[in-house]
């Protein structure tokens, strides 16, 4: 048997992965700028909480992006149905981790709040910033293409 080489991904897959992609380059700019920064004003543990907000919150949104992905050429309802369920699972996992760091608040008393909150929200800003900027730039056909041939009777 001979291997056949897989389909090219459709454009719908191929936009939500230039949407992620965007995204990821915006968040970790501002991550890298707010590790720079509190690194400067804070110190190691300021350098430190603002990477660990900005990696766990480029993950957040990685996951929920590659689910896009994932089901890009799905039926709009299965695409929300798996859009919810992300969402509701990621939201989960960081509940657990709060509720871990609430119980464990003596081991984290060196984490800067300042520089986390502001990480947090910066790389928030940063992904949806560059993935508004590269959704303004992608090509979607505003019309159906036409399946076949002869309904092109104009």
């Amino acid at each position: 048997m001979a291997d056949r080489a897989p389909a090219p991904p459709s454009p719908n897959v191929l936009r939500a992965r230039r949407l992620l992609a965007g995204g990821a380059v915006g968040g970790h700019l501002a991550l890298l700028t707010c590790v720079g920064v509190f690194l400067v004003t804070g110190g190691v543990a300021g350098g430190a909480s603002a990477a660990v907000a900005g990696v766990l919150t480029i993950a957040f949104y990685t996951i929920g992006q590659a689910v896009q992905v994932l089901v890009a050429d799905a039926d709009p309802r299965r695409v929300l149905v798996a859009s919810l369920a992300s969402y509701i699972g990621r939201v989960a996992a960081l509940g657990a981790l709060l509720g871990l760091a609430l119980a464990n608040q003596s081991r984290l008393a060196v984490m800067d709040p300042t520089a986390v909150v502001v990480t947090t929200i910066a790389v928030v800003i940063g992904w949806l910033a560059a993935e508004v900027w590269v959704f303004s730039r992608l090509r979607i056909p505003v019309f159906d293409e036409m399946d076949d041939p002869s309904d092109r009777s104009l």
